[in-house]
C-alpha cells in the first residue's frame, strides 16, 4: 500500500470516528438548518468576496475564508482540510453554499482534499489543496546564546513535515526541532559567528532581520562601553553573565520611591546614567537624524530578570550633549521616556526564569513623562525629539505596590538597531 492511500485511509478512519458525536448531538445553535433533497455534490469553490465570485479556486493557503458550492449541502456538520478541521457555523451553510475558512494550523497528514461530513457520518471527498507558507521568522528569545544554550527563534509557519534546517553566519547548518508552528528550538553549532539565521521548512525559507550575537550600535557593554554620569550604576558577572559585566538594577524599594541611590559619584543599583557628549567615541544621536528615522529603530537589551514585583523602570532619552546634569531622569521636556514593568500585566512576581533574555522597545514607545504630586503617576504621550536621543538613563522608581521587597535584574548590550 503506497504512503498516499496509508494518509487518505487514516483521515477517513479519524472522520468515521466523529459519528457517534454527530448524531448523538445536533449543533444548530437554534439556527433552522435546511434539509438535503438527496445526495450532496460540490460544484466548484470561490473566494469569499461576491465581487470576485467568479473567481474559483482549486488551493488557499492557512486562515483564507472559501465558500464551497453545490447542491444539497444542507446536512453538512462537520468540514475538514485535509486532517484538519474547521469551524462550521450553522447560519453559513445552506444547500447551495458552505461558508468557511481554512484552518490555520498546517496538516498533519495531506491527502489535498476537503471533506464533508454529514450527522451519519458520511463523507464527500472533494480535491482541494491547502497551501503551506514560507516560514517567518519574528525574534529570538536571547539573542546572546551561550554555551550549551538552544537558540529559541519565534515566527510562524515552522512545520515539521520535513526536517526543519538553520543556517548560521559562519557558513555552518543545523537541524531544528518544532516546538509549535510559532517556535523553533536549535542547537547553535561549533563555527557559528555574528549574522542573522536562515530558516528552511519544506515551503520555503526565511532570513531573520535580527543578527545572534548582535554587536551593532551597541552604545553600552558594561565592559568597555560604561556609563559616565553622576550616577554610573553598578556591575557585577558573577550571576550568569551573558557578556562580561553587566548592570545590576534593584535593591529594595519602597512605594513610591524616587531615590537616586548613594551620593555622587556612585555605583547606584537604581539610577545609571550615560552622556553621549562626554564620550569621545560618541558625539551624535544614537540613530540616523533624518525625519522620522526614529520609527524605524528599537532600542534593545539583555536582560535576566531574578525577582521583580512592583516599580517601574524608566528609560530616559537625552541629547548627546546633554552633560554634566542629570535632570533627564527628573525633566519632562528634555525628552521622552520608555516605561518597562512586566510584573504588572499579571500583577505577579515576574522572573525569567534564570534564563537571559533579549527585550526590544521601540522608540516609538518612549513617550512618557511623569507626574509627581505626591505619588508618582505617568502619562503618556509626550512628543518625541529626534535630536534628544544621545545619551539615556535608566531609573527604577517605586510603586503603590512597593512594600520595601527586593527587586534584582541585570542588564547588558543596549543598544539601538533596525529591528
Amino acid at each position: 500500500m503506497n504512503r498516499h492511500k496509508i494518509i487518505y485511509n487514516t483521515v477517513l478512519m479519524l472522520l468515521a470516528a466523529v459519528a457517534f458525536v454527530l448524531t448523538s448531538c445536533e449543533e444548530d445553535d437554534g439556527v433552522p438548518l435546511e434539509e438535503p433533497n438527496g445526495a450532496p455534490s460540490i460544484s466548484y469553490i470561490r473566494v469569499t468576496n461576491p465581487e470576485q465570485s467568479d473567481s474559483l479556486l482549486v488551493r488557499a493557503e492557512l486562515g483564507a475564508g472559501v465558500v464551497i458550492m453545490g447542491e444539497n449541502l444542507g446536512g453538512t456538520r462537520q468540514v475538514w482540510f485535509n486532517d484538519r478541521q474547521a469551524t462550521v457555523t450553522p447560519s453559513w451553510v445552506t444547500n447551495n453554499t458552505i461558508i468557511v475558512s481554512v484552518p490555520s494550523v498546517a496538516p498533519l497528514q495531506v491527502t489535498d482534499q476537503l471533506y464533508l461530513v454529514d450527522k451519519n457520518a458520511d463523507t464527500l471527498a472533494y480535491p482541494f489543496v491547502v497551501t503551506i507558507p514560507a516560514p517567518e521568522v519574528f525574534s529570538a528569545r536571547n539573542e546572546w546564546p551561550q554555551d550549551g544554550e538552544k537558540l529559541v527563534l519565534n515566527g510562524d509557519y515552522f512545520f515539521d513535515v520535513v526536517p526543519v534546517t538553520v543556517d548560521f553566519a559562519g557558513g555552518v547548518q543545523a537541524e531544528a526541532t518544532v516546538v509549535d508552528q510559532n517556535t523553533l528550538e536549535v542547537d547553535v553549532p561549533e563555527g557559528a559567528i555574528e549574522g542573522p539565521v536562515t530558516v528552511t521548512t519544506n515551503f520555503g525559507t526565511a532570513t531573520s532581520s535580527f543578527n545572534i550575537w548582535d554587536s551593532r550600535n551597541i552604545v553600552l557593554d558594561f565592559d568597555g562601553k560604561n556609563p559616565n554620569g553622576w550616577r554610573i550604576g553598578a556591575t557585577g558577572n558573577s550571576d550568569g553573565p551573558i557578556n562580561g559585566n553587566y548592570l545590576i538594577v534593584g535593591g529594595n524599594v519602597n512605594a513610591n520611591e524616587r531615590d537616586e541611590g548613594p551620593g555622587a559619584p556612585s555605583e547606584s543599583t537604581k539610577v545609571m546614567e550615560y552622556w553621549g557628549g562626554s564620550d569621545p567615541n560618541r558625539d551624535n544621536n544614537f540613530y540616523p537624524y533624518y525625519p522620522n528615522s526614529y520609527q524605524d529603530y528599537v532600542m534593545k537589551f539583555e536582560v535576566k530578570v531574578n525577582t521583580w514585583y512592583g516599580g517601574h523602570l524608566n528609560f530616559c532619552l537625552a541629547p548627546p550633549d546633554h552633560t554634566g546634569s542629570n535632570q533627564e531622569i527628573w525633566s519632562n521636556d528634555i525628552n521622552a521616556r520608555a516605561i518597562w514593568a512586566p510584573w504588572q500585566a499579571e500583577g505577579e512576581e515576574y522572573s525569567t526564569d534564570g534564563q537571559w533574555i533579549t527585550m526590544v522597545i521601540p522608540l516609538t514607545a518612549f513617550q512618557y513623562y511623569i507626574e509627581v504630586p505626591d505619588a508618582v503617576e505617568y502619562t503618556g504621550g509626550q512628543k518625541f525629539i529626534e535630536t534628544a536621543a544621545g545619551s539615556l538613563s535608566t531609573w527604577l522608581i517605586g510603586s503603590p505596590e512597593n512594600d520595601g521587597n527586593y527587586i534584582e535584574m541585570y542588564i547588558d548590550n543596549i543598544r539601538f538597531v533596525q529591528p
